[in-house]
């Protein structure tokens, strides 16, 4: 059974005993600071495990004489580039591309990657680049794997992956994001990371290794943490 974000907010008022207008009310910033705890949790989600359900692929062309591409807009995690005839290409640091083909003129089918920022940032435009070596040749069509950065619960996303599949890792990193704002007790807070990091550890098994392994190859996975 999942936690809608309705849910998740009164679960959230629930075990915190906090009513307040203080917690549920936007302030000077347009959010409601309960609503930025369930955004960090979120985000760091995110950032601690690996989402089978956030993974994406796209193909894009990367035409002849050129060497950059944009970042899709939602891209959170480069997985891989390949050609899409089955070549991968390796992702290296921007300096390593730049210098595998220190001349401008020499083209080729690219064979390395790196991500650069062009020191501008918009909500539209993230400034950010793929750069590509050798420049291509040729018109090449390649093939992009990405977790991407989904949309997140609120008063216009009732439902998300994590709130309908991982209801328990999404209001326990809550609770522990409230634990902060509400300056509780570091016992408190200590038991709330407990139960994160117990349910974050299930969570991971599940998403890293039962869905990505089959029982004809490795055999029966228990299912314990």
């Amino acid at each position: 059974m999942g936690l809608t974000y309705v849910q998740l907010k009164q679960g959230i008022q629930d075990w915190m005993e906090n009513d307040s207008t203080e917690f549920t009310t936007a302030t000077g910033s347009g959010k409601a600071p309960i609503d930025l705890c369930i955004e960090l949790a979120e985000q760091r989600l995110l950032r601690e495990s690996d989402i089978a359900e956030y993974h994406k692929n796209t193909t894009f062309t990367l035409s002849a004489g050129n060497n950059t591409f944009d970042v899709p807009q939602d891209l959170y995690v480069t997985r891989y580039i390949k050609h899409q005839t089955g070549t991968f290409l390796e992702e290296k640091d921007q300096t390593y591309v730049r210098e595998f083909t220190q001349n401008e003129a020499t083209t080729g089918s690219p064979e390395y990657y790196a991500l650069y920022g062009e020191g501008s940032y918009s909500s539209s435009d993230r400034g950010t680049k793929f750069l590509f070596s050798p420049k291509a040749d040729v018109d090449y069509t390649l093939e992009i794997g990405y977790t991407i950065l989904p949309t997140g619960l609120s008063s216009g996303n009732a439902n998300t992956y994590l709130g309908d599949y991982a209801p328990d890792v999404i209001l326990y990193a809550s609770l522990v994001e409230a634990s902060y704002f509400m300056k509780e007790a570091p016992d408190q807070l200590q038991r709330y990371q407990g139960l994160y990091d117990r349910a974050l550890q299930t969570f991971l098994r599940q998403e890293q290794q039962r869905k990505r392994t089959d029982e004809f190859t490795t055999g029966e996975i228990g299912t314990k943490g």
